[in-house]
C-alpha cells in the first residue's frame, strides 16, 4: 500500500506505531524554520492508529463496520470520476464548499478522503481551511492545538503539524479559530504550502468555508483545480445555490453531493453530476 511521504513543511503529530509508523522528511531545514510544537492527539474513545475518533462521527464515517453500503458506492462513484479527471488532465487540488453553513460539507469532505486513501490507496492530505470555524480537529477529538492558521500568521516559516488517520491519509488541521483569516488565505505562504502538498500527495482535499457568508471560499477556489459543490436537500435555499455556482464558475464544478436525501432507505448522499 502506498504511503504519503511527508512534505518539508509538514511534520506528523501521531505517535509512532508499528502499524502506522512516520515517514520523516530528512532534508536539512531550511535556515529560519522551526519546528511546531506536537500535541497530544490520543483521548477516549473509538481510535484509528493513535487517533481518537468522536465516537458521533465515527458512525457517520464511510470505514465505520455500521456504513450504509450505499452512501459508501455514491463516495465511491465521485472518487472514481476524480481519478479519472485526474488522469487526463492532471488534477490533484480540490475543493469542497457549500452554499450555506450545515449544508454537510465537512462530513462530505472527510469521507471522501477516506474512499480516496482506502478504497483507491491514494495518498492523501485533508485540509481544513475552514478558519473561521474549524472543525475536523474535532472528529479526532485534538486539543486545541496550532494549526494551519498559526502557521499562516508565523512570522517564521513554522512547520505544520498533521495528523495520522490512516496509513494513506493526513490531517491538516486548521487550529483555533480566527474571526478574520482572509490575509493568511491569500498570502504567499498558502499559495506555497499548497504548491508543496500538490507536489507530495496524490490527492489534497480542502474542507473550505461555505460561500455565504465570507468571501474566504472564492479566494481558495483560485488555489484548487476543482470543486466538489455539496447541497443539503430541503435546506439550501435556490437562489443561495445559483449565486455560488455563478461566483465560482459552473466549469469548474466537478461534482455535486447532494445531502439529507430522504427518497430511498438508507440514502443520505447523492451523487448527481460531474465535468470530465
Amino acid at each position: 500500500m502506498q504511503r504519503a511521504r511527508i512534505p518539508s513543511s509538514f511534520r506528523e503529530t501521531a505517535e509512532e506505531s508499528e502499524t502506522f509508523a512516520p515517514q520523516w522528511d530528512t532534508r536539512t531545514e531550511e535556515p529560519g524554520r522551526r519546528a511546531a510544537l506536537l500535541p497530544d492527539a490520543g483521548a477516549t474513545g473509538e481510535t484509528l492508529g493513535s487517533i481518537s475518533w468522536s465516537s458521533t462521527w465515527q458512525e457517520r464515517c464511510v470505514t465505520s463496520p455500521g456504513a450504509d453500503p450505499a452512501l459508501v458506492e455514491q463516495f465511491r462513484r465521485l472518487a472514481a470520476v476524480m481519478n479519472n479527471a485526474q488522469a487526463t488532465s492532471g488534477m490533484r487540488v480540490v475543493m469542497l464548499t457549500s452554499a450555506a453553513q450545515a449544508d454537510g460539507k465537512t462530513s462530505t469532505a472527510l469521507n471522501l478522503s477516506l474512499v480516496l486513501s482506502e478504497s483507491f490507496h491514494r495518498s492523501v492530505l485533508l485540509v481544513d481551511a475552514d478558519l473561521r470555524r474549524p472543525s475536523l480537529g474535532e472528529i479526532v477529538q485534538l486539543a486545541e492545538v496550532p494549526g494551519l492558521g498559526e502557521a499562516l500568521k508565523a512570522k517564521n516559516d513554522t512547520k505544520l503539524s498533521v495528523v495520522r488517520l490512516s496509513p494513506n491519509l493526513l490531517l491538516l488541521p486548521g487550529g483555533r479559530p480566527d474571526p478574520d483569516p482572509m490575509s493568511g488565505l491569500t498570502s504567499p505562504r498558502m499559495r506555497q504550502i499548497m504548491e508543496e502538498a500538490r507536489e507530495r500527495f496524490d490527492w489534497v482535499i480542502i474542507d473550505s468555508p461555505p460561500m455565504e457568508p465570507t468571501a474566504d471560499a472564492q479566494f481558495l477556489s483560485e488555489l484548487v483545480d476543482g470543486i466538489v459543490f455539496v447541497i443539503r436537500a430541503g435546506h439550501t435555499q435556490y437562489p443561495q445555490v445559483e449565486k455560488a455556482v455563478n461566483a465560482l464558475g459552473r466549469d469548474r464544478i466537478i461534482g455535486v453531493i447532494l445531502n439529507g436525501v430522504e427518497a430511498l432507505p438508507g440514502e443520505r448522499y447523492a451523487y448527481y453530476g460531474s465535468r470530465s
